[in-house]
């Protein structure tokens, strides 16, 4: 199957070059695009609300200039918790300190845990019954 499908646009290239450059140059980018949509959408964090933001670059020229300002902006908009893209990357806004006290207060045993390392707390550390 790969190999007619190989062959086809072999041929294709060959017979219509220019046809063929016009269609990379802009099935690529345009491909590239909804792809990195794709991921930036499925990687929010459900629950938060937050702005909107740019394609690919997400909140990044929103905070370019004085991030802290546009911050408070968005929580008297969003509340005092919201989520923001740094790119890909989203980024959870907690924004007073009551907001704070009580995510990372409340929540303490969760957020200040230690990774389990393999080497660590399999091997050297086996306890003995």
């Amino acid at each position: 199957m790969i190999s007619i499908i190989a062959d086809f646009v072999s041929g294709q290239f060959l017979e219509h070059p220019f046809r063929s450059l016009l269609v990379l140059l802009f099935a690529i980018p345009i491909s590239y695009f909804v792809a990195n949509e794709f991921t930036r959408y499925s990687r929010r964090i459900k629950g938060f609300s937050g702005p909107t933001n740019w394609p690919i670059v997400g909140n990044i020229p929103d905070i370019k200039y004085n991030a802290a300002e546009k911050y408070r902006e968005w929580s008297k908009q969003f509340g005092a918790v919201y989520q923001i893209q740094l790119g890909n990357e989203p980024v959870i806004v907690v924004n007073s300190a009551e907001a704070a006290r009580k995510i990372f207060g409340g929540n303490s045993q969760a957020l200040s845990s230690r990774p389990v390392f393999w080497t660590f707390h399999k091997v050297c550390c086996v306890t003995v019954s």
